[in-house]
């Protein structure tokens, strides 16, 4: 992965030679030292938001595979697979979220059509996302964008499509299929919790940009498509480790439009390690979180082997 993150920089310093970098350095000089560092910290905080919204889209998935989970189990789950995705490849987070699956009594089969159902759901919904950047790329001629959001609706409409999809990308990654059928309200829960977490997430990269100049109203809607995009061509280039390089050069791109390419330069590699911060601290925090609520659960069960985790859907009171 370093070697990756190094080529990634040669190439970006490569597309950014010969660019008047005095813009760089005239807009550092404009800014206190403190508001940098305070937009720096509260883009760290945007993105890990984000990063729970997509954890609770992730809990609500496996809710629409038939395995109703705790909040802690699936959150365990979720932020060790924010460890794991640095590995290159897309290998080691379905073989960890199966293995993990199983130490909690989710079937092998039912975990892994989870996996790969929030797969498609995350492209899916990162892709609609993108298109907020279309007016500011395209100009005038962006309504046709507006024709790529019908997928999203179809999902909400009919959420079979889901399992459908996901039994397609299963015959191309060559894994097992998943269920067809599939729990309609959860998985309206998982597309609207990952929209929120695509949009959460986005305004990190608005958080910086307009710290180093960027008009505020049109920077938004363009940061937040371009994380979007971003995100969704890293996670489609299966060779980088976490879509090292790839997304960098969509965000490079989108800011392109309202910043020099030298300062667009300087947020796409400042958005990266905010977000391998946010995204390392966050799951660093969860799993402590997860690993003190596991052991108040165990001290919990009685003698009759009774449980009184209040995040256990097994336990919640029918209504």
């Amino acid at each position: 992965m370093g070697l990756l993150l190094a080529v990634t920089v040669a190439f970006i310093v490569i597309a950014l030679r010969g660019q008047d970098w005095s813009t760089v350095a005239g807009t550092l000089r404009d800014q206190r030292p403190g508001f940098v560092v305070m937009m720096a910290a509260l883009a760290v905080l945007t993105n890990a938001a984000g990063l729970v919204a997509a954890m609770i889209s992730w809990r609500a998935m496996l809710a629409g595979v038939g395995e109703r989970v705790s909040a802690t189990d699936a959150a365990r789950i979720f932020y060790f697979g924010q460890f794991v995705k640095y590995v290159p490849g897309k290998v080691m987070g379905f073989l960890l979220s199966v293995q993990m699956g199983r130490s909690i009594g989710v079937p092998a089969s039912r975990m892994g059509a989870a996996w790969l159902l929030a797969l498609v759901v995350s492209l899916l919904t990162g892709a609609t996302v993108g298109l907020a950047a279309g007016p500011e790329v395209f100009g005038a001629s962006s309504a046709w964008l507006l024709l790529a959001v019908l997928p999203v609706a179809a999902v909400l409409v009919h959420p079979a499509l889901v399992g459908k999809a996901g039994q397609l990308l299963a015959r191309l990654r060559r894994r097992p299929e998943p269920p067809s059928a599939v729990s309609g309200p959860s998985i309206r829960r998982a597309v609207v919790a990952q929209l929120l977490a695509w949009l959460i997430g986005g305004a990190h990269l608005w958080v910086l940009a307009v710290a180093m100049g960027a008009p505020p109203l049109r920077a938004l809607p363009l940061c937040v498509g371009a994380f979007g995009l971003g995100a969704v061509a890293g996670v489609i280039a299966v060779f980088a480790p976490d879509g090292i390089g790839v997304r960098e050069v969509v965000v490079l791109a989108a800011l392109s439009v309202i910043l020099p390419v030298p300062v667009a330069g300087v947020v796409a590699l400042v958005s990266r390690v905010v977000v391998t911060l946010s995204e390392l601290a966050t799951a660093g925090v969860g799993l402590l979180v997860t690993e003190a609520l596991g052991r108040r659960r165990r001290r919990g069960v009685d003698k009759g082997g009774t449980r009184t985790d209040p995040t256990d859907p097994k336990l919640s009171p029918r209504t």
